[in-house]
């Protein structure tokens, strides 16, 4: 059902839509985010201790191992565009499986898309729709399905994977029969999961996580939803998933997403009554209508917000892992997932305190140690290369300030030069890209062929880009800064996919290439702060 591909919590994953529709106004609206963290928390299932998979998460930073709706509300900013949402919503990572190795796949833009949807059939707003309670909590999929065995629906009705390759593959289990996800318009590989949205007035129990909601009919208002499920219809939420699987191409043949409301009292709630965006973007959610002046915050403060992890481990950021983090074996299916026996676990941690967990590049489960230091601002994650990730503690940016120019550093790439239409580029030597966000953009620029480095250094210089890299053997990026890098030489030692003969970059590493064979690498530095900001009119 899998084939090379792991989603570390299988069919309880979120993905995408179709190809792109007509625009078209409703009352519905929706917002993308990259991720705010990866890491191994998850505080509905695993409340104060760690989970057994990583997840990326989006939303407020306040996000912790043990959290309620107070935590969500001392968050000081959130990676989403809408600033009164605070909520948290978190989705398993996936693997991708060769020769023994798992190899962290990369997200893809728009990587996580939420979608709220609170009108009736006739495009009209449904007026008994309800916002969500305080403390509210929900999950969506079933962490132990290894197949499609039906409890998911058709594709489309909660959980709808896509390959979106020249011949779009669309299923409710994992998809087979593909060898790319490169189409000729939109390419990549998704899942979209729905939320129920009919609520019978119970708390959330992570033994019996869906038992309190239940999807409605086709009908409107509280008439859609089933007996016994009538306290509360809410707005329903579906959450789009992206992945870059590109550089797999070729080498394969051919899911749980927890959500903790984080919402200021009354915003939904006003904002339904009115905001009818769909995907025309009109009217913009920061007006009257939505959600008032003040309420949404632009692409790049939204990318600045991260959270500093709380796990310190490999994740595979910095290349394949010989393991699955956490306690985690590959159970292949069809049937139901087990849970390991003497997996250990972490010790408790407190709503409002940081927790921080200690693990050895080798172990399957790490401890969570409970700090006295209250949730803080957003922080910005620099990986280094050997097994533990060093993080900085950053906020809202401030301008980058220039650290060192490296020059003279690329012996050992090859080629050492490209020829060009501006002139000859010189290998400047091979650099960190630190991922998160990217040192060199944060989407490759050039993909879907056979990525070569003579071939991405003759693309940016088409587009005037001051660099020029390449990594793990089939990416190419362009851009025009080199952001919290470093230079380290012989990390770079991947084949281009597209000529052998030339090395692309490696795991987590950049072949840069410049005009003058030199970079130089900006330090993005932050300050603390704390701002308030309206809410809808």
């Amino acid at each position: 059902m899998r084939s090379n591909f792991f989603n570390t919590q299988a069919l309880a994953f979120l993905a995408a839509v179709a190809a792109p529709v007509a625009a078209q106004r409703d009352y519905y609206f929706t917002f993308g985010s990259s991720a705010l963290v990866m890491e191994r928390l998850d505080p509905l299932i695993n409340p104060g201790a760690l989970s057994g998979h990583v997840h990326s998460v989006i939303g407020g930073n306040a996000f912790a191992a043990s959290m309620d709706f107070g935590t969500t509300q001392s968050s000081t900013c959130t990676s989403i565009d809408i600033i009164p949402d605070k909520s948290n919503y978190w989705m398993p990572s996936v693997y991708f499986r060769k020769n023994g190795k798992f190899t962290l796949v990369p997200e893809l833009s728009p990587k996580h898309k939420v979608y709220y949807k609170y009108g009736s059939g006739g495009y009209r707003p449904d007026l008994e729709r309800s916002e969500f309670p305080k403390n509210f909590r929900m999950m969506a999929g079933n962490a132990n399905l290894r197949s499609d065995d039906g409890s998911m629906g058709s594709p489309g009705t909660q959980l709808n994977w896509q390959c979106h390759g020249p011949n779009r593959i669309e299923a409710t289990g994992f998809p087979k029969g593909f060898t790319s996800c490169n189409g000729n318009y939109v390419s990549g590989l998704a899942a979209t999961m729905r939320f129920p949205s009919c609520w019978n007035g119970q708390d959330f129990d992570k033994e019996n996580p869906m038992a309190h909601m239940s999807f409605p009919t086709n009908r409107d208002g509280m008439a859609g939803c089933p007996e016994g499920f009538k306290k509360a219809r809410f707005p329903e939420i579906m959450i789009e998933y992206w992945l870059d699987v590109s550089q797999f191409d070729g080498q394969y043949s051919p899911d749980e997403i927890p959500w903790l409301n984080g919402w200021e009292e009354g915003v939904l709630a006003r904002a339904m009554k009115t905001c009818n965006p769909g995907n025309t973007g009109s009217p913009s959610l920061d007006t009257p209508q939505c959600f008032g002046a003040g309420s949404k915050q632009d692409g790049n403060a939204k990318d600045a917000c991260k959270k500093k992890s709380t796990i310190n481990e490999e994740i595979g950021l910095n290349g394949p892992l010989a393991q699955l983090p956490g306690c985690n074996p590959v159970q292949a299916g069809p049937g139901l997932a087990t849970k390991p026996a003497n997996c250990g676990g972490g010790t408790a941690a407190g709503p409002t305190s940081v927790s921080k967990a200690v693990a050895s590049s080798t172990a399957t489960t790490a401890k969570l140690v409970q700090t006295t230091t209250a949730a803080a601002g957003p922080v910005n994650t620099q990986t280094a290369s050997s097994a533990s990730s060093v993080a900085q503690t950053t906020s809202a940016p401030s301008p980058p300030t220039p650290s060192n120019t490296n020059t003279g550093s690329g012996s050992g790439l090859s080629p050492p030069s490209v020829n060009s239409t501006s002139g000859v580029w010189k290998a400047a030597g091979c650099f960190l890209d630190a991922l998160n966000p990217r040192s060199l953009g944060n989407q490759p620029q050039w993909w879907g062929q056979k990525i070569s480095t003579s071939g991405c250094v003759e693309h940016c210089d088409s587009i005037h880009a001051k660099y020029a890299g390449t990594e793990n053997g089939g990416q190419c990026f362009c851009g025009n800064e080199v952001v919290n890098s470093a230079s380290h030489p012989g990390k770079c030692n991947s084949k281009c996919i597209g000529d052998e003969s030339e090395i692309c970059g490696g795991a987590a590493h950049l072949s840069i290439y410049s005009l003058d064979g030199a970079v130089s690498i900006k330090k993005r530095t932050h300050h603390r702060h704390s701002r308030h900001f309206p809410a809808a009119i």
